[in-house]
Formats: C-alpha cells, sequence, structure tokens
C-alpha cells in the first residue's frame, strides 16, 4: 500500500497539466515535439525530419517513445510529453531503491521525494526533452554496479551488469555518444576502483554487446542512407562543432550555476551534507555518488558550448549524499527560510485580478510551501519534499494553464481550416501540436511574404508583423488574435507589472494573418 500511495504522489506530481499547451515549455521541446510529430504523420522511423527535410539533433529513442504514446493517446502534448513525466518517475523510484540497499531502508523515501521534488524535475520532467530520460538511464546504471559490488560476496550479482548495458544503449540513443561516454564514466569509474576484476568478466563483455546491439543499428542505417549528409549534421554540427566555440569561464558558471539552481529548494541541504562525506570517499556508498557527479559536471565542462540543464543528470546522485546523515541545523534551517520565501514569491501574484482556480491554487502552493519549511526545520525531509512536490504541481498544473491562454485558442484553430500555417520568431512545434496538424517555420518577412503570396497564413507577434514591408501589411486581414505569455519575461517587467497590479505587461499580441 505504501508503494502504491508513493507511486500515486509521483504521478500526482508530473501528469496534471502535461497535457496544456499553456505549461511551461523550452524551445528545444519545441523541436523536439515538431520532430516527433511529423514523423508520426509521416510514418518515418528512421529519420527524424522538421518541415520535411532532416534534422538529427538527436537519436530517435525520445520520438519513437512519444509516437508510441501518440498511437495511445492522441497526437498532443500530452502524449509528446508522457515518456519524459514517466521516465522522472522511474527515476525517482530507482533512487529510492538505491538509497535502500546502499545506505538504509529508512533512506529510501527521502531520495526518493527530494529527488522528484527539485526544481530540475519538476521542470524537466514536465517537457519532451532527453535530460530526465538519460538521468534514468544513469540512475539505472548506478543500481546495476552497486547491486555487481556489494559488500558479501553472496549479494553480489554481476549479471546485473547487463542493466548497464542496457543503459549505455539507451543513453547511446538519447543523447549521442556523449550519452554512452556518461553511462561508461558512472558504471565503469566505480567499478575500476571497488571491484576492477568485474571489468574484464564475461558480463562487461555482455554489456558492451547489449549496449552496441540497441545503440549501433540505428547509426549505421542512418549513415547507409544518408552518408555525407548525417556525418556533416549529426557528427561535425552536434558533436564536434560544441567543441569550435571558445571556452570560457563564463560558461563554466553557466553550467555550475545551473546544476546548483536545478537542485532547489534542497541546494543548502547538499551544501549542509559536504562536511559529512568528504572524509569518507572510500566508502562504497559515498564514492558511487561522488563519481556519477563527478563524472557528470567534468564530461560537460569539456565542451566550449554548455547549457544550464546539462548538470540536471547528477542531481539524484546529490540526494543520495544527503539523506546519508541528519542535516545539520544550520542547513535545515536555511532551507527553511528559502522555502518561506517562496512561498512568498508565489502569494505576491494575488495582488492581480487572476481566474479564480489559479488564485486559489496560488494561494495553497503558498500554504504547502509554508507547511514544507516548518516541516524541514523540524528535520522531516520526506514530508518536507511531499509538501513542496504538492505545491508545485499546483503550479504547474492548475495555476499556469488557467492564467495563461493555450498557444492557439479554438476559435484561432477554426480560422485556419483549409490554409497551410507558418510561424515567424518561433520554433513551430509546440504550434504543430497545437493545431494538430503541421505548422513550418518561416525566417524573416521574405519567407513570410512567400507562405502568404502561396494562400497561406503566417501566425505572427507584433515585432514580426512591424517587420514586414507597409505595402505588404497593408495587403493583410487579421483571421485571429489572442494573447499569450512568452517564453521569456524580463525580471523588470514582471516588477514593474506587479507593482502596478495590472497583468497586461505579461502578455504579447499573437495574430494569424492572411491575404484576402
Amino acid at each position: 500500500m505504501r508503494r502504491l500511495a508513493l507511486l500515486a504522489f509521483l504521478l500526482l506530481l508530473y501528469l496534471p497539466g502535461l497535457g496544456s499547451s499553456s505549461s511551461a515549455t523550452h524551445p528545444d521541446e519545441s523541436y523536439y515535439l515538431g520532430i516527433s510529430a511529423e514523423m508520426d504523420a509521416s510514418g518515418a522511423w528512421l529519420t527524424p525530419t522538421l518541415d520535411g527535410a532532416p534534422r538529427w539533433f538527436k537519436p530517435p529513442l525520445l520520438y519513437w517513445a512519444e509516437r508510441i504514446c501518440y498511437a495511445l493517446f492522441g497526437r498532443g502534448f500530452f502524449a509528446g510529453r508522457l515518456p519524459s513525466a514517466l521516465a522522472a518517475v522511474g527515476l525517482a523510484l530507482v533512487t529510492g531503491a538505491l538509497a535502500r540497499r546502499m545506505i538504509r531502508p529508512e533512506a529510501a523515501l527521502p531520495a526518493t521525494l527530494l529527488t522528484a521534488t527539485c526544481f530540475g524535475f519538476v521542470r524537466f520532467a514536465r517537457i519532451a526533452m532527453m535530460d530526465t530520460p538519460l538521468t534514468l538511464a544513469l540512475a539505472g546504471t548506478a543500481y546495476a554496479v552497486w547491486r555487481t559490488s556489494e559488500e558479501r560476496p553472496e549479494e553480489g550479482r554481476p549479471e546485473f551488469l547487463l542493466l548497464a548495458g542496457l543503459g549505455g544503449g539507451v543513453g547511446f540513443m538519447l543523447k549521442g555518444p556523449v550519452g554512452a561516454v556518461l553511462v561508461l564514466l558512472v558504471g565503469g569509474g566505480f567499478l575500476a576502483m571497488r571491484r576492477p576484476r568485474l571489468l574484464a568478466s564475461r558480463w562487461t563483455a555482455g554489456a558492451f554487446a547489449l549496449g552496441a546491439a540497441i545503440g549501433l543499428p540505428w547509426y549505421v542505417l542512418s549513415f547507409a542512407r544518408h552518408g555525407q549528409a548525417f556525418y556533416d549534421f549529426f557528427v561535425v554540427s552536434q558533436n564536434f562543432d560544441r567543441f569550435r566555440h571558445p571556452w570560457t569561464v563564463g560558461s563554466e558558471l553557466i553550467l555550475l550555476g545551473g546544476f546548483l539552481v536545478l537542485m532547489l529548494p534542497w541546494t543548502l541541504l547538499a551544501a549542509g551534507a559536504v562536511p559529512a562525506w568528504r572524509g569518507r570517499l572510500r566508502e562504497p556508498a559515498v564514492l558511487l555518488p561522488v563519481v556519477w557527479i563527478g563524472a557528470v559536471l567534468l564530461l560537460f565542462t569539456i565542451p566550449s558550448l554548455k547549457w544550464s540543464h546539462y548538470g540536471l543528470s547528477c542531481v539524484p546522485a546529490v540526494m543520495l549524499l544527503v539523506v546519508q546523515a541528519e542535516p545539520p541545523r544550520w542547513a535545515r534551517l536555511a532551507t527553511a527560510g528559502l522555502l518561506a520565501l517562496l512561498g512568498l514569491a508565489i502569494a505576491m501574484p494575488l495582488r492581480w485580478t487572476l481566474p479564480a482556480l489559479g488564485g486559489a491554487g496560488l494561494a495553497a502552493s503558498a500554504v504547502l510551501l509554508w507547511i514544507a519549511a516548518g516541516l524541514v526545520a523540524r528535520g522531516r525531509l520526506a514530508w518536507s519534499a511531499a509538501a513542496s512536490g504538492l505545491a508545485a504541481a499546483l503550479v504547474m498544473g492548475v495555476v499556469i494553464p488557467a492564467v495563461n491562454p493555450p498557444v492557439v485558442p479554438d476559435a484561432a484553430r477554426a480560422s485556419l481550416a483549409g490554409r497551410e500555417v507558418c510561424v515567424d520568431r518561433y520554433v513551430p512545434g509546440i504550434f504543430t501540436l497545437g493545431l494538430g496538424r503541421p505548422v513550418r517555420r518561416c525566417e524573416g518577412p521574405e519567407q513570410v511574404g512567400r507562405a502568404l503570396d502561396a494562400g497561406g497564413a503566417a501566425i505572427l507577434t507584433e515585432p514580426a508583423l512591424a517587420s514586414l514591408p507597409e505595402a505588404r501589411r497593408g495587403q493583410l486581414r487579421t483571421l485571429a488574435r489572442w494573447q499569450h505569455v512568452p517564453g521569456y519575461l524580463p525580471a523588470q517587467t514582471v516588477w514593474r507589472a506587479w507593482l502596478a497590479g495590472d497583468t497586461a505587461p505579461l502578455f504579447e499580441d499573437v495574430q494569424v494573418v492572411a491575404r484576402p
């Protein structure tokens, strides 16, 4: 019953609002959703395409999972995001299972809930990107090498190395070579220091063979079909080119800063755990998470081009260190203060006139965060994580969809019947799913003009419309108009809107235009 309750909580954390086009997104998600929707519409499995052209941004494993969900639930946001959400559920459970075996049974629940309720997974589990599934592959690998090398000989299960091989193949098909290398560094690095003889065993050879059997066929078939085009796009542009930019301290700070932000609100608990494990690096329960963290941060430090969310893949390892000992009092109180401030920040938008459901959700979220603050101050980590997680689920699954209009309202969808649609200054994937049919990308006034002359319609923001020549604008009529919260809002804009008690500056005008 307890396990069923935990599973129900995790589903409640990630599934509400998952199918809303109004919920938080990411530019990369729009690419990936557009690719999987186009592959689904064309029946393609080998080659990812966008606007009919091959786009090998990533290998297609996530696209395949999304296509399966499209077949089950229909082509839409819920199905497109469901694989990532389910990967987050699996990740939290695997992290808890690892804590149970390598620390103590009582550590399983807080490890599960602290991992699940980190800001990084609250956000990235709800969007169709590769980061959460990749982290699950790393967690599975960590579990496999731990089971392989447990203290008592009768508990060691070398056949679990095949699970690490599965993780390597999955990583290879999610993130490309870097995914496979991460699995090798985490699993192989730990075994090299803990059970080096296992690296020469038949089970290790089997793990490599399994990973290759999962990953290599797609690469071989893609190169056989597309040759130089595949090599130039995937190998050179998407991998080698990441080393051609100048390496800067600023980009490294983005990686490390993002890593700290993604652990919120538990970052200070992680800082408080450092003295407890710093002198115990030879202990296996400390060594494995440290190798995991080091492998991720070191590997993503090497390329010159890096993004803040790259550190997400080692956040569960940090939580495994946090739950090994009682957090110091200062870390608990500081985390309580942070949660209280987050509750205050959540309550501040109540100054605006909001839809009833959105206002109620905000108020409830603030109260839950204040409850979480009191619980963590008393050392009740699991209950504090549960309360803060419910607050996050309310904000992401209820408040944002209630406040932010859909990406394509029903009235606009009806006005576009029978027309080809393009969008400028946006990645078209979210519009493809929001509209229920392919939307292609037009870059700049010339491409927009050609699409309009061909009888199509264009989804434009006010700046995009203003960039069209005046003579062109005079030829157009507006088919539909609505407002939407843009993907990025400057902090000063939000602050001024709050001081004025006016939400208007938070929205941008969007309209669909066409020639008569």
